[in-house]
């Protein structure tokens, strides 16, 4: 069996810069990645929903993945493997692998609709060949393939499957998750996290190990002490939960991930562009973002920095 060594507490669903044709931005990314660091996050994971990484080549994935474990030494990196064809997807495993990732985050493919069978035919088929473990991405509202709980129940005893990230923003199924999970987690094997950054309280109090959220870019420290004072200081950290509401709702604007990046241009740490076909905002909606996250503690008025 594996020992997982995925931690709990707040990690970062990492943003991906990119300059205005699209193309990786290692500048960018090298400030973004000081950024999350400082803030206190416990892993990292790049190439995902809000890393954009079902937009970037496999190359693009690889090279981001590389400077994310070279940048960031001893935490915990899960890149998100976008899978298309079983072959492509065994190779990036094993590449990613060579670069030093902890897991990788693997989500359903998105095209053709799968039974529960397909699903879970799918990971055990990657798990027996991947020479690093995986992480179930459940984001049915992206891939429309959710994985049901009778699928995680009977997955989570495979011996390279070690967690699951939740982003339905479905507390019933986190919680039926997490009853299910409970004999693998007390082993330490499997690790449960729920990518959806308004309900961190509610998660923390239902069982979830942490999340990997889209926050922790702009916001880092906030999701760390929010999980933190779950359990020292609940009334705290309801307080500090309802900022983190007024955040995301500041910057789900566009098409996602386009109010993250337009937040951290507004903080300077890159542009807003997303990889095309998908379009920034523009001016207007960035004017908004920047009223809203004041309004929500994160900027104050001489730090505005459009671009």
């Amino acid at each position: 069996m594996v020992t997982s060594t995925l931690p709990a507490g707040a990690m970062v669903a990492l943003a991906t810069p990119v300059t205005q044709d699209g193309s990786p931005d290692p500048q960018g990314l090298e400030r973004l990645l000081d950024r999350v660091i400082s803030g206190g996050i416990a892993g990292i994971s790049p190439c995902g929903s809000t890393g954009e990484g079902a937009r970037l080549t496999s190359d693009q994935r690889l090279r981001i993945t590389r400077q994310v474990t070279e940048h960031a030494p001893g935490l915990p990196v899960i890149p998100g493997v976008a899978v298309t064809s079983l072959p492509e997807a065994h190779c990036e495993l094993a590449a990613i692998a060579d670069l030093g990732a902890t897991a990788a985050l693997v989500a359903p493919p998105s095209y053709f609709p799968s039974t529960d069978a397909e699903t879970e035919d799918l990971y055990v088929r990657l798990a027996d060949q991947s020479p690093i473990p995986l992480v179930l991405y459940n984001i049915p509202a992206f891939t429309n393939a959710p994985v049901s709980p009778s699928v995680v129940g009977r997955l989570m005893r495979h011996p390279n499957i070690v967690g699951l990230k939740d982003s339905s923003r479905d507390l019933e199924y986190l919680q039926n998750i997490i009853h299910a999970a409970e004999d693998a987690r007390m082993t330490g094997k499997f690790r449960i996290y729920t990518g959806t950054d308004t309900l961190l309280v509610a998660s923390a109090l239902a069982g979830a190990d942490g999340t990997i959220a889209a926050s922790a870019n702009l916001v880092p420290q906030l999701g760390v002490r929010i999980l933190r004072l779950v359990s020292t200081d609940l009334p705290q950290a309801i307080i500090l939960q309802k900022q983190l509401a007024m955040v995301v709702a500041a910057c789900r604007k566009g098409s996602p991930p386009a109010g993250w990046k337009t937040a951290l241009s507004l903080a300077g740490i890159c542009g807003r562009s997303l990889v095309p076909p998908a379009a920034a905002l523009d001016d207007d909606q960035a004017a908004q973002i920047w009223e809203d996250l004041q309004r929500a503690g994160v900027f104050e008025p001489d730090l505005r920095n459009i671009s």
